[in-house]
């Protein structure tokens, strides 16, 4: 008989909030066999983001419940196996997958050929790993705004990774952006990819800037990632009956504060922006891929740019999860396997 493959897996074995690398340890498990309708990946790349981070915390509402569990939402890898009945691929194509059940922090796992997604050739690894989340939050809340042209739109986290892709896909479509930073080195640097204005709301009166900015009309709409006191803020700088799109929990505790005079008699409106949540409310397959080639050409155009930063390997997937918390970490850290 055959021996089993085997495969190294990252695998959460409990919850940790102060730490949340404590709780992942590097396993060996059985490699899966793909069946009928299956591929079977070789994971290459897979990036760390805030949602994983969220996810290996116990935070997030839809993640795992049961222990041990592998997490990671995206990654990219080449198939290495077909299941029976897969056509229209062949083993080393290069694929996205978005890991809804496996997880990516791993070496192999299987997937339905009909949910992978072929990278193009002109895209590397380390770019087409963080395909999906980053993205296509971005893509999915200009949208979800409709911010018209020559409109301001007003951003916290502008410095991350999400947040210099919003600026550049904002400005693509002709909508100027209010960048709220914490350090002031950050200001020249979104300037130089295109952001229109930056205000450090750690020295600067934020609501003041934005109304001498917009002549005092206040912005279109504004996306929020940190959550906390910063959000009581935000609200005070959108126009009447603007909105506010929720995707993060950068603060400390998962609160939102607002001030209800701007919510009863500005009417301005604070919603959750979820990505997955999203693309399930798209109207089916056609449209999930022809956003999909959309969102490949803007990225392969240099219209959005996923910043590359510090590769690690899964046996080092502790000390990536403290870099990717690290303040002024530059791109996106992501765990890498040997092709």
């Amino acid at each position: 008989m055959a021996q089993q493959q085997k495969h190294k897996a990252i695998q959460v074995e409990c919850f940790s909030s102060d730490d949340p690398a404590a709780g992942c340890k590097v396993a060996v498990v059985s490699t899966p066999k793909p069946g009928a309708g299956q591929v079977l990946l070789k994971i290459l790349c897979r990036p760390i983001n805030p949602s994983d981070i969220l996810c290996i915390q116990g935070m997030y509402p839809d993640g795992p419940k049961k222990f041990p569990f592998v997490p990671g939402l995206e990654g990219m890898g080449v198939i290495e196996e077909l299941g029976d009945g897969v056509t229209g691929f062949s083993p080393g194509q290069r694929v996205f997958h978005i890991f809804k059940e496996a997880g990516s922090w791993q070496e192999y796992a299987v997937a339905s050929a009909s949910e992978i997604i072929p990278i193009p050739d002109t895209i590397s690894n380390e770019v087409a790993a963080q395909f999906f989340i980053n993205p296509w939050t971005v893509y999915g809340m200009l949208e979800t705004l409709d911010v018209p042209k020559g409109e301001y739109v007003l951003q916290t986290a502008a410095g991350s990774v999400l947040g210099r892709m919003f600026i550049q896909l904002a400005r693509h479509r002709g909508v100027k952006t209010i960048n709220l930073v914490r350090r002031d080195e950050q200001k020249e640097e979104l300037k130089a990819i295109g952001g229109d204005e930056v205000i450090n709301f750690k020295t600067e009166d934020v609501v003041e800037e934005v109304k001498k900015i917009t002549g005092g009309k206040l912005v279109y709409g504004a996306i929020d990632a940190v959550g906390g006191a910063l959000t009581k803020v935000v609200c005070s700088s959108v126009r009447n009956q603007g909105t506010i799109l929720c995707y993060g929990v950068l603060d400390e505790k998962p609160e939102a504060q607002v001030d209800l005079i701007d919510l009863l008699f500005r009417q301005v409106k604070v919603h959750g922006f979820h990505v997955v949540k999203w693309v399930e409310s798209l109207g089916g397959a056609d449209e999930f891929r022809q956003i999909a080639a959309t969102i490949f050409e803007l990225i392969a155009k240099g219209v959005m740019a996923p910043l590359v930063g510090e590769k690690f390997p899964l046996d080092s997937t502790p000390e990536a999860i403290r870099k990717s918390l690290s303040i002024g970490r530059g791109g996106k850290v992501l765990l890498v396997s040997v092709k």
